[in-house]
């Protein structure tokens, strides 16, 4: 797994599952990966659906992904949908330095 995690780390998997490390049987799918970037920040948002309960509060998690390996979220419970319980995770970042004056 890259040490910075973009969009791209993350599309391929769209509609694939997410096991949540430490809870046994609980996986999160990844329904929607949006692109929110312009010329000076890179930032999208993961969307993911779990079951309507139990539901994660929001905390820090480590997912584990059969062809990404292990990566540490902090998930947002945004809350449920006819399919279950929708967590965001927010990435922002400037794309280059911020400018000086």
């Amino acid at each position: 797994m890259p040490e910075t995690l973009t969009m791209d780390n993350f599309a391929p998997h769209l509609h694939t599952r997410f096991c949540v490390a430490g809870l046994e049987n609980y996986e999160l799918e990844l329904a929607e990966v949006t692109d929110h970037s312009n010329a000076q920040l890179e930032q999208f948002a993961l969307l993911f659906t779990g079951v309507s309960s139990p539901w994660l509060s929001q905390a820090s998690y480590r997912l584990t992904h059969p062809q990404m390996g292990e990566c540490e979220l902090f998930l947002v419970p945004i809350g449920p949908d006819t399919t279950g319980m929708r967590y965001q995770a927010v990435f922002s970042r400037f794309i280059a330095g911020p400018k000086r004056q």
